[in-house]
């Protein structure tokens, strides 16, 4: 079948008309072999000259050529250009003796290679109802249809705050905080569909995508129903979602941890309602407190919510934290960290972003390192707080702040064998805490006695370790999977600060330096080969929004 769209013959009321487009330069152009076959399967007498006389002249308008003379009907085909669709347009002869047939129409769309997808009883419609002069679908193929992604319903949230199946699910950004029971269905996975290929109408397959598998698996206190459905809690407790695994764990409510307290360890999450005091410390699996942290410890295996600031803390985590603010603090964050206000002369280490939410929050002094992305509202002390911290005397003691992201990728099997170490000693951690707390319980039902107490500390002394080891080298590595696959994203990392930076400012990007020589707004730094390179916030930053958190749960 010729190109449609480079001539077009029209039968109107028994006139047979010829159109050649306006022909452009270095355009193909309608070919008059194409032509001529169309008018024999037609079956109509014309003048050849006349033919050339319109096909040289190419005015774009309708010419005439002949008129139908032929007893025949005339069927023209014309495909979609996606080859899904076939169009018949049943011309008929201005004299009708032998009716049109099935057959005929069947070999003609066999002539055109369209064998798929044709509707034999629309056809016979077409010829009984003497649809003619309008070119109708006569032949369609099958669009695929893709397969569905793996999806988890989250069954022990209530039903109006579940994920729609449509939405791409990060746990992390879920509600943590959800009381259930022994034996209560927390997911179900619906597994991914294969699809079904399509086809064209000339026969060509069309390959379908196949869904994504969603991988979730059970994590402590939790296990898989017998006919592997279903995620069920194995006890009563809290649960925990981790970026792809669920737990249930036991929570230990405190009102405050000071003085009295002193040390809190603890199989499960510990919910502080009020402050953790100087010279305290606080383990466990997920950590939340209510108000404020001093120059306390506190480690976690899991995530670290503080409502109101860390100062003076030292702070390792697990997972992601979520904190007020920062001063004076250490911490080693293995997933995210989300700050609301401030970071003021601290060291702080994640190994994915780091973020400070509040438009005139701001980050001065110390290190910040992250292994992919920074967000920073502003850089250095606001001008009220310049004037009541700093004498106008002593400008240059205004603390300078160093900014660092993103690993070379030389180190990467490196950094990948730090992190199963890490891993390693962390799920020894965990195993440590649940021993220790059996043995506690064992002690307080049926005694003490030298053994268990040295048995006792000899516990407490290699859970200790497990835990310093893991976290040593979660320092020295990003986090998990999805961080290096970000990492690949981002081009080994980037920083933006989209407000205020001053003069002093380091900001370190993989291998490259860039020392802010004087005062500056509004910059992201982004790796290249040639070193550092800056520009807007606004131009880049929306293609990372997604990566960070506006309010961590």
């Amino acid at each position: 079948m010729p190109k449609a769209e480079l001539y077009k013959i029209s039968v109107t009321d028994g006139k047979v008309m010829l159109r050649i487009p306006e022909q452009l330069i270095g355009a193909e152009t309608a070919d008059m072999d194409d032509i001529q076959a169309e008018l024999h399967m037609m079956d109509v007498d014309y003048v050849p000259e006349e033919l050339l006389d319109i096909y040289n002249r190419t005015s774009g308008e309708f010419d005439f050529l002949t008129d139908v003379k032929t007893q025949n009907f005339t069927l023209q085909i014309a495909l979609s250009d996606d080859q899904s669709k076939a169009f018949l347009n049943v011309i008929p002869p201005k004299e009708i003796i032998d009716p049109l047939t099935l057959e005929q129409v069947l070999a003609t769309l066999r002539q055109e290679n369209i064998f798929q997808g044709i509707d034999r009883e629309f056809i016979e419609k077409i010829i009984k109802e003497r649809i003619y002069f309008e070119p109708v679908v006569v032949a369609s193929g099958k669009t695929p249809i893709h397969g569905k992604n793996g999806h988890p319903e989250l069954l022990f949230l209530p039903e109006k705050f579940r994920p729609s199946s449509e939405l791409s699910i990060n746990l992390r950004e879920l509600p943590v905080m959800q009381k259930v029971t022994e034996g209560q269905e927390l997911v179900r996975v619906e597994k991914a569909t294969m699809g079904e290929d399509g086809y064209t109408i000339t026969g060509r397959l069309i390959t379908a995508n196949s869904g994504k598998q969603y991988r979730i698996r059970p994590g402590r206190n939790t296990r898989f129903n017998s006919e592997g459905t279903h995620i069920i809690a194995a006890s009563e407790g809290i649960v925990c979602l981790g970026n792809d695994s669920i737990s249930v764990e036991r929570i230990k409510y405190i009102d405050k941890v000071d003085g009295s307290v002193g040390r809190v360890r603890f199989d499960g999450i510990v919910s502080v309602r009020g402050n953790i005091s100087d010279r305290c410390s606080v383990e466990a699996v997920r950590i939340e407190v209510g108000g404020s942290v001093g120059k306390a410890s506190l480690r976690s295996i899991g995530d670290i919510r503080v409502a109101q600031g860390l100062k003076g803390t030292v702070l390792q985590c697990g997972g992601s934290l979520h904190a007020g603010n920062m001063v004076d603090t250490q911490a080693s964050i293995f997933d995210h960290a989300v700050v609301d206000e401030f970071i003021l002369n601290s060291k702080v280490f994640c190994g994915s972003t780091l973020q400070v939410n509040a438009p005139d929050g701001y980050a001065c002094g110390g290190v910040l390192q992250a292994g992919n992305l920074i967000r920073l509202s502003n850089v250095g002390l606001p001008e009220n707080k310049k004037k009541e911290s700093i004498s106008s005397n002593d400008q240059e003691s205004i603390p300078k702040t160093l900014i660092e992201v993103g690993i070379s990728l030389k180190n990467r099997k490196q950094f990948n064998e730090l992190e199963k170490r890490a891993r390693e000693s962390l799920y020894a951690f965990q195993d440590d805490l649940s021993e220790i707390s059996s043995l506690i319980e064992d002690l307080e039902k049926n005694g003490w006695d030298d053994e268990k107490i040295h048995n006792l500390g000899e516990l407490e002394n290699k859970a200790n370790k497990n835990v310093i080891s893991a976290f040593s080298d979660l320092r020295k590595r990003e986090a998990q999977d999805e961080i290096n696959e970000l990492n690949k994203i981002t081009g080994g990392g980037a920083v933006f600060i989209l407000g205020r930076i001053p003069e002093g400012t380091i900001v370190n990007v993989r291998r490259y330096r860039y020392i802010v020589r004087s005062n500056m707004a509004d910059k992201a730094f982004s790796f290249s080969e040639n070193g550092i390179q800056t520009s807007s916030c606004n131009e880049i930053l929306k293609n990372y929004q997604k990566y960070f958190f506006e309010i961590m749960v």
